[in-house]
């Protein structure tokens, strides 16, 4: 479970990091969003590992 969220920190985090944008929630296609505020986005997510992951994250 931690490496699962540690990599998930890691894709949000990564466009923020690299300039392409200046909040997680912004980059289109990350599920930033989803995970934070429940809000479905581009990426479909699997429902069972996203709301595990959801209460630890």
């Amino acid at each position: 479970q931690r490496k699962r969220v540690e990599k998930l920190r890691y894709m949000h985090e990564n466009p923020v990091k690299r300039g392409l944008v200046l909040e997680p929630g912004e980059w289109a296609w990350s599920s930033f969003r989803d995970y934070a505020y429940d809000e479905p986005g581009r990426v479909k997510l699997n429902q069972w590992p996203v709301a595990k992951l959801k209460r630890i994250a």
